[in-house]
C-alpha cells in the first residue's frame, strides 16, 4: 500500500506542474488550476484517491479495496491518471 501512496503522490506532483505550465500558457481557464487530488480518509485509514479535472469535468478514482489480492501490480486508474494529465498539455 505505501507504493501506491508513492505513486499517487507522484502523480500528484506532476498534475501540479501540469497546473504550472498551464497557467503560463493562453490554454488557461482564468479560475484556478485545472487538476485537483481527491482523498476520502475515514480515520487513519485512506479509501480511495483520485484526480478531478477541472475543464473536461471528468475523474479517475482509485478505491482502495480494489488493491486486495493485487499485491505488486499497479493498477490501471494510475495509468489513466497519467494519460489524462499527459493529455492535457498542448500539443506543438
Amino acid at each position: 500500500m505505501r507504493n501506491i501512496i508513492e505513486r499517487f503522490d507522484s502523480i500528484c506532483k506532476k498534475a501540479d506542474d501540469v497546473n504550472r505550465k498551464i497557467k503560463l500558457t493562453d490554454e488557461s481557464s482564468g479560475y484556478g488550476p485545472r487538476f485537483f487530488k481527491m482523498q476520502h480518509k475515514k480515520q487513519n485509514r485512506l479509501h480511495s484517491v483520485g484526480i478531478y479535472d477541472y475543464y473536461t469535468k471528468n475523474y479517475v478514482l482509485f478505491e482502495m479495496v480494489n488493491l486486495v489480492g493485487q499485491k505488486g501490480k499497479v493498477p490501471q486508474e494510475f495509468y489513466d491518471m497519467e494519460n489524462m494529465l499527459k493529455n492535457a498539455l498542448p500539443q506543438h
